[in-house]
């Protein structure tokens, strides 16, 4: 059920337990008001209104104060509570439904119109980059071939013809993308800097100060790689480190901070305070195809992993130093 029915079906039952006509539009409003915003324009422009498995539970004293501005006496507030919640009716913020959907999340029909009808904000348009680059990543459908043929004029059969369109349709969530990627971008919206970098291999979010950005840092790291940006690379495999990914500390210890010896023992001291001790040895035997082995499969058995850190000693309170580190990072973890 799209959310226009869903507000409809909620419209209908607050008529069954109330004898006053309400507007539909004011059902809009009471609805904003539930979820805390001041009305429904100022929603739409950063939320949309969505079914959710577990949605905020609605105020009622909220809902109150908004139907008395709207001359409604004695309001069923808690009726209308009962009726968001059997709905399962709530907001999401178009941040927060970014990222759900860089997490495979998807969309339906509903949300794609209130993200067009917030074409200013960057983060509705950074979903609608998402909606359509899912729809041109599909495995290629139709056919190029029949729409140069229906371009160049040529009658074709009705298998042709639904040929050419899947095929210009793709192309243009092709193109749908990148505009929407790029008009985020240009509104502020880190992630789709980030995106042209990793897509357009363009640098603007690099050159800005979005060291907050919600995005796995090894992948950000991997991205600056990609564009030779090494001090960037550096940048953020520090900070996946200083989350505890072992494989960043592993990167740095082989080569940004190599010539560090304090900092690499940093490193291999907070490895074995979260019980990953970058020392040992870490080998597995694995198939021919780089598949886990199985001895119920059997065949020839290859070995795979990766070998313990070697490092020179520190010396004097160095040591000490870098224990001190360690033990800084861990704590700011927990």
């Amino acid at each position: 059920m799209t959310i226009k029915n869903t507000v409809h079906l909620t419209h209908q039952k607050l008529k069954d337990v109330t004898n006053i006509p309400i507007k539909l539009t004011h059902v809009y409003e009471l609805l904003a008001a539930a979820f805390g915003f001041n009305s429904y324009a100022s929603l739409k422009s950063v939320a949309i209104l969505t079914n959710l498995d577990n949605p905020t539970t609605a105020n009622q004293d909220l809902i109150l104060q908004r139907s008395n501005l709207l001359g409604y006496q004695a309001f069923p507030a808690g009726e209308l509570v009962a009726i968001l919640e059997e709905e399962g009716l709530g907001t999401l913020t178009f941040s927060k439904l970014a990222l759900k959907l860089r997490e495979n999340d998807h969309f339906v029909d509903d949300d794609i119109d209130q993200l067009i009808a917030a074409e200013t904000n960057a983060w509705a348009n950074y979903c609608l980059a998402l909606y359509y680059e899912d729809s041109s990543d599909d495995e290629q459908v139709g056919s190029g071939y029949w729409f140069k043929q229906m371009q160049a004029g040529r009658q074709l059969s009705d298998i042709e013809k639904t040929w050419a369109l899947e095929y210009k349709e793709q192309q243009a969530s092709g193109n749908r993308y990148e505009y929407h990627l790029r008009k985020a971008a240009s509104l502020g919206c880190d992630l789709a800097l980030l995106d042209l970098a990793e897509k357009f291999d363009e640098s603007s979010f690099f050159e800005g100060d979005y060291r907050n950005v919600a995005a796995d840092p090894m992948s950000v790291a991997e991205i600056a790689e990609n564009l030779g940006r090494s001090k960037d690379q550096h940048h953020w495999l520090t900070i996946a480190a200083k989350r505890g990914n072992s494989d960043a500390m592993r990167d740095l210890i082989e080569g940004f901070d190599s010539k560090d010896l304090v900092r690499c023992w940093t490193w291999v001291y907070l490895s074995q305070l979260l019980g990953d001790d970058l020392t040992n040895d870490h080998h597995f035997a694995i198939h021919e195809n780089g598949s886990s082995y199985d001895d119920d499969i059997g065949g020839p058995m290859y070995v795979d992993g990766t070998d313990g850190i070697e490092l020179e000693p520190l010396e004097g309170n160095q040591d000490e130093l870098a224990k001190l580190a360690a033990e800084a990072i861990f704590n700011d973890l927990q």
